[in-house]
């Protein structure tokens, strides 16, 4: 029996593992097409592609194996190769069912839902208009793709893998939703697993208490994928204000907030260690901007809606822009005054805490550049002064913190960059500005003509839009740095001297000793 040949690759054992999850969602999402009633309908678009994904998912990882070798770069590279080939991949359903008809349609909604931000470019039903013009198997398959991009398709591959070295933290980190990583265990493996275990029973959770909200159980599972991972997708053109319920909103809101939080500190909080939540001034931070934001808004939005009603609708809209989740039980930006819907430009690309499935630049960047600026400030009144940039009690080491200046300067980069060329489409400025914004920071509804949806910015900005997605999602760096691997002759040497440590000059040779008097 002659042995079987492997080629060391860690991009495509990565990509093979993440393309066998997904060929799995789409071929579960051909099963509730059948159950629904579609047979006749969608089922074939989304099994068949499912089982040629996965299948080739379980090729690429079978016959492929871990270098022993690991470069920083490799790992930046397998990370984004996999959320792009997904990205690409997860468009076929709708491409063959015929849903959206056009690449960059599909392209937009695939990469909408894996990177959770919510942003759809469907239409509502011509026959019901309360639902969107896609089947029930379609519209699982949105909700399960956001499912995958919550936690990280690439923690679910470390979760699996039978043999995790010391890069697979590198990959965690790669695409985790924040500055730090933090093992909850020795081992990697141990580590992402328990993640994902508390994500898994989360949903779960949410699902349950829908269901006894009254919700369909296809309604509660559809809805607890896009809770928990924040990322918004329903099967409604309404969205939460389908239900017109405000115990499903209490719900939602609580959802929102838990997932806005981060998952490590609600796995020691479930082991029965609730000093560190308590103690983290990053929880505290997102807990006063929630309250304050849902203040401003509530006495800015309507004076004619300061009740009960309008207090939790208030709560609501600023979680689900906090907390990047994009839920809507209200009308904003046809009802509501310029103050509050200002208030909710500036939250879109803030984010919620790093460790949770939140998009945006996350709280804990947002108190390390404020200590970072207030130790330059002192720097300017006492020269040589020794002062760490510091999170609550914890002292950031400086490559941390200039990592997460660099982060934020990307980040303004890429918003105005995207802003510019998104307004260069001809659409007005708060249209370029809040498409922007909500695009990078994984939000999902916008201000301005896009409304709830991407229909109105010509394809162009559509496209601008996707980029922007991924950066958001991946946090720029491993897309960047990603860069210097492909065989680009200009890009790849220009970002090769940016990325690495530059070299030490040499000594004048003309000042270097005789070879003859050189110690040998």
């Amino acid at each position: 029996m002659t042995a079987r040949r492997e080629t060391a690759s860690l991009s495509l054992h990565v990509v093979g593992l993440a393309l066998a999850f997904c060929g799995a969602g789409m071929v579960l999402s051909g099963v509730v097409e059948v159950i629904s009633g579609g047979v006749e309908r969608h089922w074939i678009p989304l099994a068949f592609p499912g089982v040629v994904v996965a299948g080739t998912g379980y090729l690429l990882w079978r016959f492929t194996a871990i270098p022993v070798r690991i470069a920083r770069l490799d790992v930046f590279a397998a990370v984004t190769v996999s959320w792009v080939a997904i990205s690409l991949l997860g468009a076929v359903p709708y491409l063959l069912s015929g849903t959206l008809t056009d690449l960059d349609l599909a392209l937009f909604e695939s990469v909408s839902g894996f990177s959770t931000t919510g942003a759809t470019v469907l239409e509502a039903d011509p026959n019901d208009q309360l639902r969107y013009d896609a089947s029930a198997g379609i519209l699982f398959w949105r909700s399960i793709s956001q499912w995958f991009g919550g936690m990280g398709v690439i923690a679910l591959v470390v979760a699996v893998l039978p043999t995790v070295g010391g890069w697979g933290m590198g990959l965690m980190a790669a695409e985790a939703p924040g500055p730090t990583g933090e093992r909850l265990t020795p081992r990697v493996r141990s580590t992402a697993r328990r993640l994902w275990g508390v994500y898994l029973g989360f949903t779960v959770a949410v699902a349950a208490l829908y269901l006894l909200a009254g919700m369909s159980l296809y309604d509660a599972v559809t809805h607890a994928f896009t809770t928990v991972s924040t990322g918004g997708f329903s099967p409604y053109t309404g969205s939460i204000a389908h239900f017109d319920s405000a115990f499903v909103e209490w719900i939602v809101i609580v959802a929102m907030f838990v997932a806005g939080t981060s998952f490590t500190l609600l796995y020691k909080l479930l082991r029965g260690r609730m000093t560190p939540l308590l103690c983290s001034v990053e929880f505290r931070t997102y807990c006063a901007v929630v309250a304050l934001a849902t203040g401003a808004v509530f006495f800015t939005a309507d004076a004619g809606a300061r009740d009960a009603e309008g207090l939790r609708d208030s709560l609501f809209t600023v979680l689900a822009i906090v907390s990047t989740t994009g839920y809507a039980t209200v009308d904003f930006v046809g009802g509501w005054s310029d103050a509050a819907q200002a208030v909710l430009l500036i939250l879109m690309p803030l984010g919620a805490m790093a460790g949770s499935t939140a998009g945006g630049v996350k709280l804990i960047r947002i108190l390390a550049v404020a200590s970072f600026a207030h130790r330059s400030a002192l720097s300017q009144l006492h020269q040589g002064i020794v002062r760490p940039v510091r999170v609550g009690g914890t002292v950031l080491d400086n490559q941390v913190a200039n990592q997460v200046v660099g982060h934020l300067v990307l980040s303004l980069a890429a918003f105005g960059g995207g802003s510019l060329l998104i307004a260069l489409t001809g659409t007005d400025l708060v249209t370029a500005f809040s498409a922007s914004a909500t695009s990078l920071g994984n939000v999902g509804p916008g201000l301005g003509a896009i409304g709830s949806d991407f229909l109105a910015v010509p394809m162009f900005g559509r496209l601008v839009a996707i980029v922007n997605m991924l950066l958001g999602r991946l946090e720029i760096y491993p897309i960047l740095l990603a860069l210097v691997k492909l065989p680009i002759p200009r890009v790849r040497p220009t970002l090769a001297r940016i990325v690495r440590r530059p070299s030490v000059p040499r000594r004048d040779r003309s000042r270097q000793q005789p070879m003859s008097e050189r110690r040998t």
